[in-house]
């Protein structure tokens, strides 16, 4: 989806981002890969290295284990967004900031820090809550 007149784009990752250290992440993607990072490129990064700090602060190579971990209250995730990530226990969602951006600009990381209250998460205030969602982890 595109946003107002200006092609603004709302995105999981845009070229364009360089805060929190996202310029070497960026950086290393376009020497291995021959090519600039994408949405989908930064999903499959995530889940890997979710997986991997999981299995790592967990200390443990059972997929069960692992799994509980990614969605309980002590992992977090640092991504080169500003903000430590996370999974939402009751439905898996991986809690993150939304970037929008052109093709050579970022404008904004949403939600802007501090400018919205949650009992919980900041990022929670993104999408639909627990309270109002029917979607739950089986």
């Amino acid at each position: 989806p595109v946003a107002g007149t200006q092609g603004l784009v709302p995105s999981a990752w845009a070229r364009p981002h360089e805060q929190w250290g996202a310029t070497q992440l960026q950086d290393r993607f376009l020497h291995q890969a021959k090519r600039w990072m994408t949405d989908r490129d930064y999903a499959a990064w995530m889940a890997v290295r979710a997986v991997g700090e999981a299995a790592t602060r967990s200390k443990s190579m059972d997929p069960n284990t692992i799994s509980a971990f990614l969605r309980s209250d002590h992992f977090e995730l640092a991504a080169y967004k500003g903000a430590r990530l996370s999974f939402r226990s009751w439905d898996g969602q991986l809690r993150q900031p939304i970037l929008l951006a052109d093709a050579r600009a970022l404008v904004s990381v949403s939600p802007p820090p501090g400018r919205f209250l949650h009992q919980f998460s900041e990022l929670d205030t993104l999408g639909i809550d627990k309270p109002e969602t029917k979607c739950r982890m089986g």
